[in-house]
This record gives C-alpha cells, sequence and structure tokens, in this order.
C-alpha cells in the first residue's frame, strides 16, 4: 500500500461521508454545520464583523429565533460585572475559521441569494469545506512525520486506521465544525516542525512551532501540555538540549513571542468586552484534580474511548515497541498521551456534550500514530498477522463506520444516555432490536416466551368514572395526559401466592405531537415496596418506543420480581412535566415464569 494513495483513499471517503452520505451543511438547527458547541466557537465571528456587537449580542435574538443553532442557547453569558456578554467558547477556532467565514461572507454577498447573516447556507458549506480540508491537511503533514521513522506501506496503513477505523473520521468528514480535527492537524503541525527544528535548526520551524503551539492554546487552553513536544522530542539528554535550545535562543524567543502573541488574543478580547484579562468562562464546570475518572473514559459505554474506538487499545500496546525501538521519541509521545487522558477525564463533565466516543482525545491522535505503527509491524511481521491484521482492520473500519451511522441515521446512539446493557446488545450488529431502547431506561429484559403466565390486571378505563377521558363514542375512554394532567396511578396490583419471576405490563398508546425533549418523555413507571419503604423501581420512556404520531403503539414492559420481601406493588404513569398529550388504553398487567 502507497501512503499517498491512503491519503487520497481517506479523503475520498471523507469528502463523501460529509457531502453525499450526511451533508450537516445542508441540514438546519441543531443539525447544521454551525450548531451547538460548534456555533459557540464560531460566535465572534459574525459578532465582530457582521454586527459589529461583541458586549450586548442583541443580533442574537433574531439568529435564535431564524436558526436556532443550539437549543441550550448557551454561546455566551452575562459578566456580571460589567453587564456585558461574554462568550463561553475560546476564540482559537474563530480564528481558524476565519478564512472560510469570509469565503462564506463573500459570495452570500455577491450572490445575493442568501442572507449575509452568517447563518445561512453559504457559511455552512464554507465551514464544512474547511474542516475537510483541514483534516486532510493534518493526515498529509502527518504523513510526513511518520515517514522519517516508518517505511511507506505502515506509513500508509497508519493513516488509513486512524482515518477510517477511528472517531476522527466522524469530526474530520461530519461533525467538522467542532476543535477537534483542526487541533489534530494543529499537533501534526507541532511535531512536523519539532523534528524539523532539531534536524536543522531553521527559523521557518522556529515560527512553525511558536504558530501551532498559539493556535492550539488559543483554541484549547489545556493544550499547553503539548509544550512537550518541542521541549523533549528527539532528546537525548537534558544536558544536550538545554545546550541546543541556548545555542539557538533567538529562534526559540522568536518561537515563544508569537505564541504568546497569539495566545494573547483571547485576553485582548475578554478585556474589551469585560474589562478583564482573564475569566474564566465555564463557570461550574471544572476539572477534579484528585478524581480522574480513568476506567469510565476509557471502557464506559457512554462515551468511553476502548468502547467506540477499539482499536486504540490495540495502538496503545505498540508503546512497548516504540520505547525498544526509538526511545528518543517514546518519552515526549507517551508523556504527552498520558497527560492527555488524565486531563480530559479530570474534566467533571466529559460525558457530557453529545460526543461520539471521546472526542477530546481526537487531537492527540498524531502521537497514538506511533505506536500505532509499531503494533501494525508487529503483527503483520508474522504470515498469518497480516491476516489477522486484515481482518481486524476491516472489523475496526466496520465497527466505526457503524457508530457514525447510529449517531446520525441508524438512530441507535443516544448522545450521554447510553447503558451497559444497551449496548452489548446493540453494538455493531446489522439490523438490532429497536425493542431493546427500553434499556436505555432498565436494565433487565426479558426474552423468550412467557410461561405460567397469571392475569392480574386487564382495564380499557370504558367503566371508569373518575380518571378516564372520553375519547369519542367509537373509541370509548382513555388515560389521557397532557400539561393539566401528568400523572396516572399509582395503580396497585396484588401478586399470586404462586412463584413468578416477572411482571408484565402493557397497553396500547399513542401521542398527538411528538415530545423532543428525551427527559420529558412519558415514563412508565413499576415500584414495589415493604410496607411504605421502597425495594426496587424500573421505569421505561415511553416515546422512545412510539414510531409515529396518532398511530397506536402496543408497549410492554418487564420488570424482574426482587429477590427481596415486599407486600406491594404500584404501577404509575407519569408525563414528566411535558406538556405534549400521550393517550393509553388496554391497559393489561401480567406475571409469568
Amino acid at each position: 500500500m502507497n501512503s499517498k494513495w491512503a491519503i487520497v483513499i481517506v479523503s475520498v471517503i471523507l469528502f463523501a461521508a460529509g457531502f453525499f452520505y450526511y451533508p450537516k451543511w445542508n441540514l438546519v438547527g441543531s443539525e447544521a454545520t454551525i450548531s451547538w458547541d460548534a456555533s459557540g466557537y464560531y460566535h465572534y465571528l459574525p459578532g465582530l464583523f457582521i454586527y459589529h456587537d461583541l458586549k450586548q449580542q442583541v443580533w442574537m435574538e433574531e439568529i435564535n429565533e431564524k436558526y436556532l443553532p443550539s437549543p441550550a442557547l448557551d454561546q455566551a453569558f452575562v459578566h456580571e460585572a460589567s453587564g456585558n456578554k461574554v462568550n463561553k467558547y475560546a476564540i482559537g477556532q474563530a480564528v481558524l475559521n476565519s478564512p472560510f467565514f469570509f469565503l462564506g461572507h463573500g459570495y452570500a454577498k455577491l450572490s445575493g441569494s442568501y442572507p449575509a447573516d452568517g447563518y445561512s447556507k453559504p457559511y455552512q458549506v464554507a465551514i464544512w469545506i474547511g474542516g475537510l480540508l483541514f483534516a486532510i491537511l493534518g493526515l498529509i503533514i502527518l504523513r510526513r512525520v511518520l515517514l522519517f521513522y516508518f517505511d511507506d506501506s505502515l506509513t500508509a496503513w497508519t493513516i488509513l486506521t486512524i482515518g477510517l477505523a477511528t472517531n476522527f473520521m466522524e469530526y474530520a468528514a461530519i461533525t467538522n465544525a467542532m476543535t477537534h480535527a483542526w487541533l489534530f492537524t494543529l499537533l501534526c503541525g507541532l511535531i512536523f516542525c519539532s523534528i524539523r527544528f532539531y534536524k536543522k535548526a531553521d527559523w521557518t520551524s522556529a515560527c512553525g512551532i511558536g504558530i501551532s503551539l498559539g493556535l492550539a492554546v488559543l483554541t484549547r487552553p489545556t493544550e499547553m501540555l503539548w509544550l512537550l513536544i518541542p521541549l523533549l522530542w528527539g532528546i537525548k539528554s537534558f544536558k544536550e538540549r538545554l545546550i541546543f535550545l541556548i545555542s539557538h535562543w533567538q529562534k526559540i524567543l522568536v518561537a515563544v513571542f508569537l505564541c504568546g502573541l497569539i495566545m494573547s488574543i483571547q485576553s485582548i478580547y475578554w478585556k474589551y468586552v469585560a474589562n478583564e484579562w482573564i475569566i474564566y468562562t465555564y463557570r461550574d464546570q471544572k476539572l477534579d484534580w484528585l478524581h480522574p475518572r480513568i476506567w469510565r473514559g476509557l471502557a464506559g459505554v457512554n462515551i468511553g474511548w476502548w468502547a467506540y474506538t477499539p482499536i486504540m487499545l490495540f495502538a496503545m500496546m505498540g508503546w512497548r515497541g516504540l520505547y525498544k525501538k526509538y526511545q528518543t521519541i517514546f518519552w515526549p509521545v507517551f508523556i504527552t498521551s498520558i497527560l492527555a487522558l488524565y486531563l480530559t477525564f479530570c474534566w467533571k463533565h466529559f460525558e457530557q456534550g453529545g460526543g461520539l466516543g471521546q472526542r477530546n482525545l481526537i487531537q492527540m491522535y498524531p502521537l497514538m500514530a506511533f505506536p500505532l505503527a509499531m503494533s501494525i509491524a508487529w503483527i503483520t511481521k508474522f504470515k498469518a498477522g497480516k491476516w489477522i491484521w486484515a481482518v481486524l482492520f476491516t472489523l475496526n473500519v466496520y465497527y466505526n463506520g457503524w457508530w457514525s451511522h447510529q449517531a446520525h441515521k441508524g438512530g441507535f446512539f443516544h448522545a450521554g444516555q447510553m447503558t451497559t446493557p444497551y449496548f452489548y446488545k446493540v453494538a455493531g450488529r446489522l439490523h438490532p432490536n429497536k425493542d431493546y431502547f427500553k434499556l436505555l431506561d432498565t436494565r433487565e429484559y426479558f426474552e423468550g416466551d412467557p410461561t405460567s403466565v397469571h392475569t392480574l390486571l386487564v382495564d380499557n378505563f370504558d367503566s371508569d368514572t373518575s380518571t378516564a377521558f372520553l375519547l369519542s363514542p367509537a373509541e370509548g375512554k382513555v388515560i389521557l395526559l397532557n400539561a393539566d394532567h401528568q400523572m396516572y396511578g399509582p395503580v396497585q396490583v396484588s401478586l399470586p401466592s404462586e412463584d413468578c419471576q416477572w411482571l408484565r405490563v402493557e397497553a396500547d398508546f399513542a401521542v398527538k405531537s411528538r415530545e423532543w425533549d428525551v427527559w420529558k418523555y412519558t415514563q412508565w413507571i413499576v415500584q414495589f415496596f415493604d410496607g411504605d419503604q421502597p425495594i426496587k423501581t424500573n421505569s421505561i420512556r415511553l416515546q422512545r418506543l412510539i414510531k409515529e404520531d396518532h398511530v397506536p403503539t402496543h408497549i410492554y414492559f418487564d420488570v424482574k420480581l426482587p429477590s427481596e420481601r415486599f407486600t406491594k406493588c404500584s404501577i404509575t404513569l407519569w408525563n414528566a412535566e411535558s406538556s405534549k398529550i400521550i393517550i393509553m388504553d388496554n391497559f393489561i398487567v401480567t406475571c409469568f415464569q
């Protein structure tokens, strides 16, 4: 495999994924390219160059009404001391986006076909193109970096693996207005300039180090740990490195100056809008240095790195080989990677934000390319190993593509809601059962045919004179929940003395209009008590299982009886503060083996 062709193959697939398969640039609202966090990063550009208003941001009212780029409305907050609005997100991504913003703005103004408001289609297309091109640039630079240490074939396989078998593909092709693929390219540039600087000690490399590091920190301040790359790359002894740096102090000074100059853009913005040089804009979101959730971050089913990008577990096996063969680059690669992992998992909110896998680790994939290449080299040196690698590579490409598909069209990836039983029921399967959506709320699921069934309750509500609502003379009475009627129940049921293991509640449900807030989905709750003491509570959210509005859907919910002693069981339907209408009819409760 030729490494140049590897770049071409990955680039074509990235383009096809973002242009044909899921063109976010052609979507609206929270599915557009400039949406959610990406709209916060981008927020500076229209504010400065179109509306000339960075302080009060009154223009955002009209933008939110027309485009609603972030339903959370969290691009900025009111700074108490100044009364002005301060952008939550760092300014670096806006700086990187700026050439493509001007491209979109120019087209919108010249064509006259789209409003030149910063959020219409030309801007969406331009930012998507920018993200794609910048990611491909990163792969091109990474190829040059890897060729310093590995042969062309091994470089090709490494690029194919990162490009197609990791979540880099998602954030380079589709959700590419986020910072991750952009930072990936900056780290590639930093590594390349560091290698070149210690080979040639030229001014271009020194400037490249300062610019790439400055932009990275401006985009994500925690990337300051990348400073270890130019300091430690290729180091043989600290004394030798110190002598080298001192002998080229002018170039080091220029690199530091450029880095600091770029980083100062953020402080200048803060001083302008709020009269403070430094502001912590994430407010209640913080790092917990003493309690990193390392295992959850690596293997957790919500966004665990290994769970969604298992090829990186294989890559980490190459650290030993990298140490044995390239000890002078092992230490900067290993130390920076470990610190990046630690820093990511110290962030108390790393599972929030709807990421597909550990997106905050994508920017360190240029470092992981080295142990990955060593792992590939080790496995392919055996005759059978080449076939094993081909199978492993293919499976990981499929698995990575499967999750990207589920995040956009398949519907089986639910950001921030994944549970262990659900994950292992659906992951990688060609046609998973949508009834498994129940496992997003409960850890119990009965499969098979019930035996020894005992009917405990049958109610079509036609004789109910207190809680039922007459839908129509033909359709009879139903239970109807809405903004004013939030709850039905609790309904008490008595279990027979016979040995039952499961309780099943079932009914027909219909919604009149869709509730889109998952936390306001109607909950069907089953509780067991010993006297007044709750023993066990299980619930499911019904709208996960209702495909269409106005169409009755039969839903059943199985709960395993607790092993502890209990004296009563209750069933409740709660509309979870939603104002949307949901209807229940033909309510049945049974128990079975």
